[in-house]
C-alpha cells in the first residue's frame, strides 16, 4: 500500500488481525463460517423448542406486555447445544484477545425475527443500555451467531460504525444517514463492541424466520443479566473454564462470612 507522511500503522498478518482491527476502529466485524450447515440446523430447531417451553413457561399475553416475545433467555439453562455455543473455543479465542483471560457470561438471548413483524429490539440501543460514556478499552463484546441469512429482506442488524465511541446518543436523523445493514449469511458470527448502537431490521418476507443467538461477554465488574450459579444450580461448576465464564467465580458473597472463605478457596488454589 502507498502512502505518505504516515510514521506508524498497524501491521496484519491474517485475517483474524483485520478483523479485530475493525472490531476496535469501526466496532464491529463480521466472522463467516463460524457454524456449519449440521450445527446452523441443529441450533435451529432447539431455539425454537426453547422459545416454545419458555412460552408457555410465562405466557404470550405477559411476554407480550413485557416486549419479550420471541425472545429466548438464556437457552444454555434448557438445551446443552447451547452451553457448547456459548464456549466455543474459535470465537472464545477472539474473546480472550478483547477482554483478557477472565471474563463471564453477561447474557445469552435467543432472537426470532419474525416474518412482517417489528422486533421490539427495532429501536437503537446499547447491549449496556442506560450507559453515556466510553472507555478507552472494551468492558464488553458481543458474539452474535446468525443461524439464518441476514439480509436486507430478512431483516439483518443496523449497526452505527464508530458509535462505541460515542459518549452520547446522536439524533435519530444521523443514526439513519449514517447507518449500515450487516449482510452476512448463514453460520457467520457478528463481533461488536457492546456499546456499539444498533437494532434490529425488520423481516420483509413472508415465510422466512432470521434467528440469532446473541451472547455478551463481559469483565466481572459488570453484573450478569441473569445468576447464572443459581439458574444452572451448580452445574459446569467442576470445569474450570465454564466455572470462571458462568459466573462461579465472581458471584457476590452473601455475608462477611462467606466472603471470607470464598477468598480462602482462591487462596489455596493459587
Amino acid at each position: 500500500m502507498k502512502s505518505y507522511g504516515i510514521i506508524n500503522n498497524s501491521n496484519i498478518y491474517t485475517s483474524e488481525d483485520l478483523q479485530l482491527e475493525e472490531f476496535y476502529n469501526l466496532g464491529y466485524t463480521v466472522i463467516e463460517g463460524a457454524l456449519n450447515s449440521y450445527q446452523i440446523q441443529l441450533l435451529s430447531d432447539e431455539l425454537d423448542k426453547v422459545y416454545e417451553i419458555q412460552e408457555k413457561e410465562f405466557g404470550i399475553e405477559k411476554l407480550n406486555s413485557i416486549n419479550e416475545l420471541h425472545l429466548a433467555r438464556f437457552p444454555l439453562a434448557y438445551s446443552e447445544e447451547f452451553v457448547k455455543l456459548a464456549s466455543k473455543k474459535e470465537l472464545i479465542n477472539y474473546v480472550e484477545k478483547i477482554l483478557g483471560n477472565y471474563f463471564v457470561l453477561h447474557l445469552q438471548n435467543g432472537i426470532i425475527n419474525m416474518p412482517n413483524q417489528e422486533h421490539h429490539q427495532s429501536s437503537w440501543h446499547r447491549d449496556l443500555p442506560y450507559q453515556n460514556w466510553t472507555s478507552n478499552k472494551p468492558l464488553a463484546c458481543n458474539v452474535y451467531y446468525c443461524l439464518d441469512d441476514f439480509n436486507n429482506k430478512t431483516g439483518a442488524t443496523f449497526v452505527l460504525p464508530y458509535s462505541h465511541q460515542f459518549t452520547n446518543a446522536p439524533s435519530q436523523t444521523y443514526m439513519e444517514k449514517h447507518s449500515l445493514q450487516i449482510i452476512a449469511p448463514a453460520g457467520s458470527a457478528i463481533l461488536f463492541n457492546s456499546m456499539l448502537f444498533h437494532k434490529a431490521g425488520f423481516n420483509f418476507t413472508n415465510d422466512k424466520l432470521r434467528r440469532g443467538i446473541n451472547h455478551v461477554y463481559v469483565t466481572p465488574i459488570i453484573t450478569q443479566q441473569i445468576d447464572l450459579p443459581a439458574l444452572l444450580k451448580g452445574k459446569y461448576a467442576d470445569d474450570e473454564f465454564l466455572n470462571m465464564l458462568f459466573g462461579y467465580k465472581s458471584k457476590l458473597a452473601g455475608s462477611v462470612s462467606e466472603y471470607r472463605a470464598m477468598r480462602s478457596l482462591k487462596t489455596i488454589s493459587k
